[in-house]
């Protein structure tokens, strides 16, 4: 699966790695796109809760959000993409920031995202 950058639901919200992004960067994305929702048949990429990622010799941080505070899967999700990047060769740590700004909402998922949801009988 490749992860492109996607304009999502919400006005000037860009799913994905920046034009500028190198190509470890755009594999840690690509990594982050298996990672599944565990309440839903999409990936955390294309539910729009990666925000960004930063990579600094060896280090990945995630920043991410979650569709609501309290989230009983917080930890579980937490705890995927760290295992799912530390499969990569040159992950040395995972740091994980969440942020609530923007906060989270429906309209964020990509188009592709919703026909997924419509697909499997999900409506959001």
């Amino acid at each position: 699966m490749s992860v492109n950058t996607a304009n999502a639901g919400t006005p000037g919200f860009e799913i994905g790695p920046d034009d500028d992004a190198d190509e470890f960067e755009r594999e840690v994305w690509e990594t982050l796109d298996t990672v599944p929702d565990p309440h839903i048949p999409v990936s955390l990429v294309e539910m729009a809760m990666i925000y960004d990622v930063e990579v600094d010799d060896g280090t990945v941080t995630v920043t991410m959000t979650f569709p609501c505070m309290g989230c009983p899967a917080y930890d579980m999700i937490k705890h995927d993409v760290r295992a799912a990047l530390r499969t990569m060769r040159g992950v040395e740590d995972v740091e994980i920031e969440i942020t609530w700004d923007p906060v989270w909402s429906k309209e964020m998922l990509t188009e592709g995202a919703h026909e997924e949801l419509k697909e499997a009988g999900i409506s959001l």
